[in-house]
């Protein structure tokens, strides 16, 4: 499985054109005098190095033969991958390097009424959760494993669905919402719950899902089919868990950065205001030999 691969022209050719047009736009930024993250650039190259191994690798020459292998491969594009696409920030970089014309197309789409209505965290949420269970629980798993475009769409829309979502929640482009860090909090711990509810089932039922296409596989390696089943409900769980834990740290420090910004911010605006003068001394540090200029800063009428 390490050394298996698979490159199918409808991934490839779209992953590198999308590498291409990032770099050449960083390209552009830069030649123009602009700054532009490295780190920006590194975590596009990630996001797309992601989506790669999710197609490409034996996650895509076994996602037909074994359904653990899709359990995998289906976090892998909508849970990891889209982050390092999103932390690339493509909005701000088209923004930056598009023509003026091409900026005011982008930014009449990004303030559609659609767009503001799929790109709210909790719709962004929503569209994360039910993806999923549309897959697995509906038809849909049985049509992706015997018609390779519907195959390739769900494979899309699993990277659609994890972008917005990391799109509207970290909000490193500009997006159509501002919202408190807390509701942000309370949807990615709620990533935890969804999860359980998707995988537990899975793990615990007794009935094949798309029994026809995997009995007639007539697999002789491996675990059972029914064992191959449970294995890949506890991956949907423990995945998603430990995809919801890692998010909790990356936004309490995001929080707290938050917080430490807003602070040097309002400083800034004191210190415009007022210059570096003497403050106010707090009472508590005051003993009977101050004087009250010492005390209370210039006073007037020599009171």
């Amino acid at each position: 499985m390490l050394t298996s691969w698979t490159f199918d022209p409808a991934v490839t050719v779209p992953l590198l054109i999308a590498s291409a047009l990032y770099l050449w736009g960083v390209l552009r930024v830069r030649r123009r005098g602009d700054a532009w993250s490295w780190r920006r650039t590194v975590f596009w190259l990630l996001g797309v190095l992601g989506v790669l191994v999710g197609t490409s690798s034996a996650l895509g020459v076994y996602d037909r033969v074994l359904f653990s292998v899709p359990a995998i491969q289906h976090m892998v594009l909508q849970m990891i991958a889209p982050v390092g696409l999103v932390l690339g920030a493509p909005t701000s970089l088209a923004l930056r390097t598009l023509p003026r014309r091409g900026r005011t197309v982008l930014l009449v789409v990004l303030h559609t009424r659609w767009v503001r209505s799929v790109s709210h965290p909790v719709a962004a949420f929503a569209i994360f959760a039910v993806t999923q269970f549309a897959f697995y629980y509906t038809p849909l798993l049985g049509l992706s494993l015997t018609n390779a475009w519907v195959h390739d769409l769900m494979h899309l829309h699993f990277v659609a669905a994890g972008f917005l979502f990391y799109w509207a929640l970290l909000a490193v482009d500009p997006t159509p919402h501002r919202v408190r860090f807390s509701l942000k909090m309370l949807l990615v711990v709620g990533m935890a719950p969804i999860h359980i509810l998707l995988g537990i089932p899975i793990m615990m039922t007794s009935t094949l899902f798309a029994a026809e296409f995997y009995t007639a596989l007539d697999r002789d390696w491996g675990p059972s089919l029914l064992d191959d089943q449970h294995l890949g409900g506890a991956i949907l769980w423990g995945f998603g868990d430990i995809a919801a834990i890692a998010l909790i740290f990356a936004f309490t420090h995001q929080w707290y950065a938050s917080d430490e910004r807003t602070a040097r911010r309002t400083d800034r605006q004191l210190d415009r205001l007022y210059g570096d003068g003497p403050t106010i001394r707090p009472w508590w540090l005051t003993d009977s030999t101050d004087t009250p200029p010492d005390v209370l800063g210039p006073q007037r009428d020599g009171t």
